[in-house]
């Protein structure tokens, strides 16, 4: 009897389709202010809860930029865990792509299972599709504020 291998193969065909739809996300968002370094949403969700979106260019270079990430509640609360979410994501301008990477390295495609870092087997595509939220939350609920207001992460 052959005993068949339940090994995770990625999806690539799914995680490049994700990545061109979030550097489409994100040049919708930045659309008409492009020459900016720093993009700030408002973002009123269900329950009458208003978040902030903020995105702020990095390092920049002929075929690649990073971009800074922060997602969390306009009024900071007081609990027990962070309320707060940072990422950074690598958009790819030649082959028009966006993936989350940590600022410093990428992700990998699989993970092996169970593992010290307790790491999801598909932990990129996972990552990548979390932005993919984000984005489409910030596109369909939020609006760009014009103003740098006094709001910040802690």
């Amino acid at each position: 009897m052959k005993k068949t291998s339940k090994q995770y193969v990625p999806d690539l065909v799914s995680l490049q389709m994700l990545g061109e739809l979030n550097y489409r996300r994100l040049g919708k968002l930045m659309r008409g202010q492009e020459d900016l370094d720093a993009w700030q949403f408002s973002i009123h969700s269900v329950g009458d809860q208003e978040s902030r979106l903020r995105l702020a260019l990095g390092k920049e270079s002929r075929f690649t930029s990073e971009i800074t990430l922060e997602f969390g509640p306009e009024i900071k609360k007081e609990l027990l865990f962070k309320t707060t979410l940072s990422m950074t994501v690598r958009l790819y301008h030649d082959v028009k792509l966006a993936e989350i990477t940590d600022g410093h390295r990428q992700y990998s495609g699989v993970y092996p299972y169970p593992n010290d870092a307790m790491l999801h087997r598909d932990e990129k595509f996972r990552l990548n599709q979390q932005l993919a939220d984000l984005l489409e939350l910030c596109l369909k609920h939020g609006h760009r504020l014009t103003e740098t207001l006094p709001f910040q992460f802690s």
